[in-house]
């Protein structure tokens, strides 16, 4: 299950128990089952669920994470508009809650609303400047602003504080990449492939490496990558490219070939490999 949700489970049901004094025994029965529901994905039957405890004790302070897992249960169900209405809710009990402002920040991420989430990422790091999640979030969009100073020292506060979030070296690597600064974005990438190798970052460092024509080392780099993960499309993508390049038009087709038969979006093959 989504580790994102995992965390506002668990958050719940710990706070939940902190106000077991003034929650009745049903209160508490269906936050559990709401919490349960969730982490079997049954987004139904967990919002049902959530609603029956609202409704049972409409003035509990609980609510508001109720709210807020009921805003991840919309979201899941592709209600977006419904998911945000619950994080207002749970913002009006609770307006100091980073939990909720995050969770709403990811929900307007995944509808492309990127102002409100930063908005929101900007609110919940002013009341507490170090969290992980939201610092990785904010440094993404800061990239997308242009604002890669912004964007730098939120990465590495990050990789300060959260030494094994590979994502910190991986997001420095992009801010160098758009300073013009491509060999730091290799070191970069190659410290974050170190710490945790995924096809993500190893295609990040190949762009570099083409985009600088650093082809013989982005040949190498595309080779060794595909031997690790012969099914990640873009590799397949990059390497007809090179063969593109070089006048090699039959190995450039059949690897645009093999990149779409991967799952490639024809649109974007199209770019390299016409």
């Amino acid at each position: 299950m989504n580790r994102y949700v995992i965390t506002f489970v668990f958050l719940l049901s710990c706070c939940l128990h902190s106000y077991a004094v003034a929650s009745s025994p049903r209160y508490i029965a269906l936050a559990d089952s709401a919490d349960r529901y969730i982490r079997n994905e049954k987004w139904t039957e967990a919002e049902k669920t959530i609603i029956d405890a609202l409704r049972l004790e409409p003035a509990n302070f609980s609510n508001s994470l109720l709210f807020s897992n009921l805003g991840i249960v919309r979201t899941n169900r592709g209600d977006f508009n419904s998911a945000l209405e619950a994080y207002d809710l749970g913002l009006s009990i609770a307006p100091g809650s980073t939990i909720i402002r995050n969770n709403r920040a990811k929900t307007y991420m995944m509808i492309g609303d990127y102002d409100k989430a930063l908005v929101d990422l900007n609110e919940s790091l002013a009341i507490d400047s170090v969290q992980e999640w939201p610092l990785q979030m904010r440094g993404l969009l800061r990239i997308r602003e242009n604002n890669l100073e912004g964007a730098a020292a939120d990465f590495m506060l990050l990789f300060k504080r959260f030494p094994d979030n590979f994502s910190a070296l991986e997001g420095l690597g992009k801010v160098a990449e758009a300073e013009g600064k491509p060999t730091d974005a290799i070191k970069y990438y190659d410290e974050a492939i170190k710490m945790n190798d995924n096809p993500e970052t190893r295609s990040a460092r190949i762009i570099v490496k083409i985009n600088t024509e650093q082809y013989s080392d982005a040949s190498a780099d595309i080779a060794e990558s595909l031997s690790k993960y012969p099914d990640y499309p873009d590799f397949y993508v990059w390497r007809g490219y090179l063969h593109r390049l070089n006048y090699r038009n039959e190995e450039a087709q059949a690897d645009k070939k093999n990149a779409i038969s991967k799952g490639a979006d024809l649109q974007f093959v199209e770019q390299f490999i016409p």
